[in-house]
């Protein structure tokens, strides 16, 4: 399972521990904690805030670089952040699942490598439903659920380069050598669990990438077809997420219930949704292409959209795309 899994991300090594994507992180914390100096952790939605709690629960010492939700990082901001930290490394979420934003992966490598900086990166969405290259990663979460769409409960850190054991610096469950010194298996895994994501990550292909890309282009031209807002720009949005910004008098929580009476089960209930009046489109693991097509319709009957004014801009008005945040300047 660890050589498909490497082989699938490009990586040169990965351990599998039992818990989810933040027991993942928590994981990479410990290890950035041994790097020495000062961070930089990028936040431009709900999961890189995550990240900005975990580096602050961990005591890192770290700089943040936060923008728009739905708003991608640009080029030299990352330089000047990185450049004004002197950073030793740095922490980003490749797919921001809040949003739908997909960072770009090769440029903070790029970035990186040119400066000598550690690279981590939170994958954890975007393994499994786009191609991702590893290499020049130092650290990287996943998981056995969202895009590998196997069973829940593995998390999963890819590293290079080689692990050693450090008993007397990291916590125990944390120690990624201690897992790669025992061949991977250190404490009690699940053998279920083991053997369904061996089989998710067997069927991994170019063929499962394609589909949800077609699935998502044909999706969204339909949504904005009919007027709806859709909160990443598809120039660089994942496949695997479309976020929908509802008009102010449509209560998401409410639209994301009557949906799943209809039989579409969306991403509407957690607290950041909700927040912000979204809904999501999540294409990850198995997922009937019929639902796809017949999805716009549907929500165009709960969620008219005739009444809902344009502004100039071609913006709907009512603050649907207006209220993305900004988050705090302060870590954590």
């Amino acid at each position: 399972v660890k050589d498909r899994l490497c082989e699938a991300a490009s990586a040169r090594g990965v351990e599998i521990l039992m818990g989810s994507g933040t027991l993942a992180n928590d994981a990479i914390a410990a290890q950035l904690t041994l790097s020495g100096g000062k961070g930089l952790v990028l936040s431009n939605g709900e999961f890189g805030d995550r990240l900005l709690d975990h580096a602050s629960r961990a005591r890192l010492d770290f700089d943040c670089l936060q923008v728009k939700w739905g708003s991608p990082f640009r080029r030299r901001d990352v330089e000047r952040a990185l450049d004004t930290a002197d950073a030793r490394w740095l922490w980003a979420v490749h797919s921001e699942t809040s949003t739908g934003v997909l960072n770009d992966l090769s440029m903070l490598a790029s970035l990186c490598d040119a400066r000598g900086v550690r690279l981590a990166m939170d994958c954890i969405s975007s393994i499994g439903t786009v191609p991702v290259d590893l290499s020049g990663v130092s650290l990287a979460s996943c998981v056995s659920g969202k895009g590998l769409g196997a069973y829940p409960g593995l998390a999963m850190v890819f590293y290079d380069p080689e692990l050693l054991p450090l008993p007397g610096k990291l916590p125990r469950y944390l120690d990624l050598g201690f897992y790669a010194a025992r061949d991977g298996v250190p404490f009690t895994l699940s053998t279920n669990l083991l053997y369904a994501l061996g089989v998710a990550v067997r069927d991994l292909s170019q063929e499962t990438f394609d589909r949800t890309l077609n699935a998502a282009v044909r999706l969204r031209r339909e949504l904005r077809s009919m007027g709806y807002a859709i909160v990443a720009a598809d120039r660089y949005s994942t496949p695997a997420v479309t976020t929908i910004a509802l008009p102010p008098d449509k209560e998401s929580f409410d639209v994301g219930r009557r949906l799943e009476g209809e039989g579409f089960l969306l991403s509407y209930n957690s607290e950041y949704l909700r927040n912000r009046n979204w809904i999501q489109v999540c294409l990850m693991g198995s997922f009937a292409m019929e639902g796809i097509t017949d999805l716009p319709a549907v929500l165009s009957r709960l969620v008219p959209i005739a009444c809902w004014p344009v502004t100039e801009s071609g913006q709907r008005s009512g603050g649907c795309l207006t209220t993305q945040h900004v988050g705090s300047a302060e870590p954590g």
